[in-house]
């Protein structure tokens, strides 16, 4: 029993390392992304965030895909182009004072937030202060950047909103839920810096 609990630490371990350190995060700098999407901006983003929640997203079970992204037309999922989400803060609480009054939880690609005991009026101007993006890495070094992203973390973000489509079938990429009566976006970050 000993060595299958020791064998299931390892493996959860192993799992850890490569969430951190080695699972790829798509940028604009690969070749195979901008021959698959076309990424168009829309409307500039900047401003300093607390950092609520970070999330991978992977492709669907469904969708059959290549080794790497270089194949033209062979990635069709959002995935290809953008696999993280962020939850945002804008307001000056911390952390630990966000998680006692709020709930949130991620379904698709956007995260769903609920109140805590708080009064209503709060709720909504706590929601209103939250920015819901899935995370398009302008360079490999933005990608690392965000890659090392942890809750709590406060961050500089200067980037895009961005529209995005499918080279190949000209299909546009929309979010499925929403928050704060609006859908969440995609956002190409250009620079990111964690604020001490």
């Amino acid at each position: 029993m000993q060595k299958l609990l020791i064998a299931a630490a390892l493996f959860a371990l192993m799992l850890w390392i490569w969430s951190e350190y080695f699972r790829a995060i798509p940028n604009l700098q690969q070749t195979g992304v901008l021959k698959n999407f076309q990424v168009t901006p829309s409307t500039a983003f900047s401003g300093q965030y607390l950092v609520l929640d970070k999330r991978y997203y992977s492709a669907s079970g469904r969708t059959l895909h290549p080794a790497s992204p270089t194949v033209v037309g062979g990635f069709q999922d959002l995935a290809y182009v953008s696999n993280i989400d962020l939850l945002l803060s804008s307001g000056s609480a911390d952390i630990q004072s966000l998680e006692d009054q709020l709930d949130w939880s991620q379904q698709n690609r956007c995260f769903s937030v609920k109140e805590k005991k708080v009064p209503s009026t709060q709720f909504e101007q706590l929601k209103a202060e939250l920015q819901n993006v899935s995370v398009i890495a302008q360079s490999e070094a933005v990608a690392n950047r965000i890659r090392r992203l942890k809750s709590g973390d406060r961050v500089e973000i200067q980037g895009e909103w961005v529209d995005v489509h499918s080279i190949k079938t000209g299909k546009s990429y929309n979010t499925f839920n929403v928050l704060n009566k609006k859908p969440c976006h995609i956002l190409k970050i250009n620079s990111i810096t964690r604020i001490k």
